[in-house]
């Protein structure tokens, strides 16, 4: 399976980073995980957030937060629009049910005479 995250909303932050100090290039990003193979698409109901400082590049862990942060995270996380978790089947696994059941009803008719 090929996961993919789906970007729900990436926002900069102009708050301090905790390990540089720096008020620029703290980036908030919520993101869900899309799970692709050839027979379907599932789509994870949770969400994956992170903060990462592109000044410094590191991730800036939720114990490492200050209440700005944790105010203005709190803030972005009530405006993203949260998809549910969803599962679609591919053209593949329709045509690979479709030929099965043929094969079975042939097979079947084949057998009654």
């Amino acid at each position: 399976m090929k996961t993919e995250y789906i970007t729900l909303k990436e926002t900069t932050l102009t708050n301090n980073c905790p390990e540089c100090y720096s008020t620029d290039g703290m980036i908030l990003s919520f993101k869900q995980q899309k799970l692709k193979s050839k027979l379907l698409v599932k789509t994870k109901s949770n969400i994956i957030e992170s903060i990462n400082c592109n000044k410094c590049e590191t991730q800036i862990y939720p114990g490492q937060w200050t209440l700005d942060i944790e105010r203005v995270y709190n803030y972005h996380k009530k405006t993203i629009d949260h998809k549910s978790g969803s599962l679609h089947f591919t053209r593949l696994f329709y045509t690979l049910m479709l030929l099965i059941t043929v094969i079975i009803v042939i097979s079947y008719l084949f057998l009654l005479t």
